[in-house]
């Protein structure tokens, strides 16, 4: 790190927001993910879900790490401009423009809006209906608000710091589940992934399959997690997830009373590009018994406290 970026981060100012204002941001980004939810729509009755790009920097993740549509694009891009007719100071990491090389150059105090726009561009590309978006917001690198709109099933999650977080308007709590015997986990399985990460995931799935009460691959992260915060599922782990996919998802789960770790069980570190999220802390500790970790590169080098 150079002389500079270390006065760079010295010299920030920390932002003074209060919660009305927060709950004001959330409100317009829960408007515009609306309406970003009826341009996934639209594309997805028009059977407008091409895949057109291959990201080649994560290609080794896996088939679903490396897809991207027109429509992943135009729905980050109708979110950011909207943002930024209202608050033109916030900033903006989105999975479809600022990282377009696997790497996250700014990561500021300012209130920055951390966007996946479509989430599930798999099930997306093959019309499967859970697809949604994701977009959480760090005001001073803390977590403080989130969404995850799931269009196609018409279920939107949302989250406050310190306030809660809902369905549809519903207060949410996790299942509350504390044996791994009684839980459905949700897991991804890294369909063209290298060796290594498969061999991994393998790992893991054979020891849920002999302890698990169900087990579960749905798709979209964001959702996934949201999940575990609505009781709906009761364990979800990751490697190799990006900070877009957890930010609104982690605020969810942690403000509905779950648990949300790193797999190693140490805090949960956002840029990591990893996820525990479970219904009770004693889940976590049975899961964290197994667990196999499968390690990558952070999406941002320097270390935050972002719960």
């Amino acid at each position: 790190t150079s002389t500079r970026d270390i006065d760079k981060f010295r010299m920030e100012k920390t932002w003074e927001v209060s919660e009305t204002q927060v709950k004001d941001f959330l409100d317009e980004a829960i408007q515009l993910v609306s309406e970003c939810g009826e341009i996934i729509a639209d594309a997805m009755n028009k059977q407008k879900n091409v895949e057109i790009h291959q990201k080649d920097a994560v290609a080794s993740e896996g088939h679903g790490s490396a897809v991207l549509t027109e429509t992943d694009m135009k729905v980050e891009q109708h979110f950011i401009k909207g943002m930024k007719e209202k608050f033109s100071d916030h900033e903006f990491i989105g999975e479809e423009s600022v990282s377009n090389d696997g790497l996250i150059k700014d990561f500021t105090n300012a209130p920055t809006w951390i966007i996946d726009p479509i989430d599930g561009t798999m099930n997306f590309i093959h019309s499967n209906p859970l697809v949604c978006t994701s977009v959480g917001l760090t005001i001073n690198k803390k977590l403080v608000a989130g969404v995850v709109n799931c269009p196609m099933v018409g279920l939107m999650y949302t989250a406050i710091k310190g306030k809660g977080a809902w369905v549809n308007g519903k207060k949410l709590k996790t299942s509350g589940v504390n044996d791994i015997s009684k839980a459905m986990m949700i897991m991804e399985l890294p369909v063209g992934a290298n060796l290594e990460k498969k061999k991994t995931a393998l790992a893991n799935l054979t020891e849920m399959l002999d302890k698990a009460h169900a087990v579960r691959a749905p798709g979209p992260a964001a959702l996934d997690i949201s999940w575990v915060g609505a009781g709906a599922a009761d364990c979800f782990f990751h490697f190799g997830i990006h900070c877009w996919d957890m930010a609104a998802g982690a605020l969810i789960v942690s403000e509905a009373g779950g648990v949300v770790l790193d797999p190693s069980g140490g805090e949960f570190d956002l840029m990591s590009r990893d996820i525990l999220v479970c219904s009770s802390r004693q889940l976590a500790d049975q899961v964290l018994g197994f667990l196999r970790s499968y390690k990558t590169d952070r999406d941002l080098k320097e270390k935050y406290i972002y719960l």
